[in-house]
């Protein structure tokens, strides 16, 4: 595109000096030959003008001294054109150069002859500019690319050992009460961390995929407390296959047992719900129990449940904690419906 541009240019401007040389002199090939010098050596100088601002990185240079160069250029370039025209001029034009050779004269040239030479610099720069902004906007895109990857990788590096700490405590509790029933929790918690491995390095999981997770883990809590943890799945088909991020779900389950049936002395129901709207899939996650927040904390689970969400859906995707009514708490998450993984 450069070289169609740059002869296209040239020999456009030469052929309107020929046409020109023409209508006042008449016709004559000569004019042809000496617009084929002019392109060539137009095309030459502006060339190696070029590959002067690149090895010297001219664009790189304090303003004034960006100016003063290319300022100093134009004239030499304008200076070389000059040096062949005009002899040119009077060898072709003979008797018919009537023009006294001066200052005024040379400077007359010279003028002429900048004109679309800084033409030619005004357009090379804009698409020089255009370029670069082009390049600096993708570079900065890489960036935030690869801050938001690193930045995703730390939040579900967090959620692995929050998750098995929260196991461990369960687990914990039942070594001296029934060594089998937490040989058997041992076992649910094996099984749930082979899990969370095969899927550590996805950013997106499957809802059924995450559910078969939660089941585990719902089962492994039932060892701890019996009879008062019950469940119950309520997730429309249509969205099964749909992504979201690993451990989502699995993250608000654990703050329901943990908020909820933890604190509660009799049988408790935790209740998982899901469909799509549209092009948005919500997700809620009910306990029984009573909604305490204190100032803006929300535990490090739901936070980093927010910013893995924000990370990959923006700020479209969210999550909401709320009392549902005077025995019950809610929480939602409302995220785009997104059919194929994120690797």
């Amino acid at each position: 595109m450069y070289w169609v541009f740059q002869s296209g240019g040239w020999f456009a401007w030469a052929l309107n000096e020929a046409v020109l040389y023409t209508n006042q002199y008449g016709w004559n090939w000569a004019w042809i030959y000496a617009s084929l010098a002019n392109v060539s050596l137009a095309i030459f100088l502006t060339h190696t003008y070029k590959g002067v601002i690149k090895q010297f990185s001219w664009q790189d240079l304090p303003l004034l001294a960006m100016i003063r160069n290319h300022f100093f250029a134009l004239c030499f370039m304008a200076a070389s054109l000059v040096a062949l025209n005009l002899p040119l001029d009077q060898y072709l034009l003979g008797d018919n150069f009537e023009v006294q050779m001066n200052a005024f004269i040379v400077t007359q040239y010279l003028f002429n002859f900048m004109k679309p030479l800084a033409i030619w610099m005004l357009i090379y720069f804009f698409f020089q500019y255009s370029k670069k902004q082009v390049e600096m906007e993708r570079e900065k895109n890489q960036l935030e690319n690869a801050i938001q990857e690193t930045e995703g990788k730390v939040l579900r590096a967090q959620m692995n050992p929050h998750f098995v700490f929260n196991a461990l405590n369960s687990i914990r509790a039942l070594i001296t009460e029934d060594p089998l029933k937490a040989k058997k929790g041992i076992n649910q918690l094996s099984k749930l961390l082979r899990s969370s491995l095969l899927t550590e390095r996805k950013k997106t999981i499957a809802i059924t995929e995450e559910l078969e997770t939660i089941v585990d883990y719902l089962h492994l809590e039932k060892i701890r407390y019996e009879e008062r943890l019950n469940w119950k799945i309520d997730v429309a088909k249509n969205i099964l296959q749909a992504q979201i991020p690993p451990m989502l779900l699995q993250t608000l389950v654990e703050n329901a047992i943990k908020h909820g049936i933890s604190h509660s002395a009799k049988e408790g129901l935790i209740e998982i719900n899901g469909e799509r709207v549209e092009d948005q899939i919500y997700l809620q996650v009910i306990n029984p129990g009573h909604l305490k927040i204190k100032g803006d904390s929300t535990g490090i689970g739901l936070l980093n449940s927010q910013n893995r969400l924000t990370l990959l859906f923006g700020e479209t995707a969210h999550i909401d904690l709320k009392p549902l009514d005077k025995n019950r708490v809610l929480a939602s998450v409302c995220i785009p419906y997104l059919a194929e993984t994120i690797a």
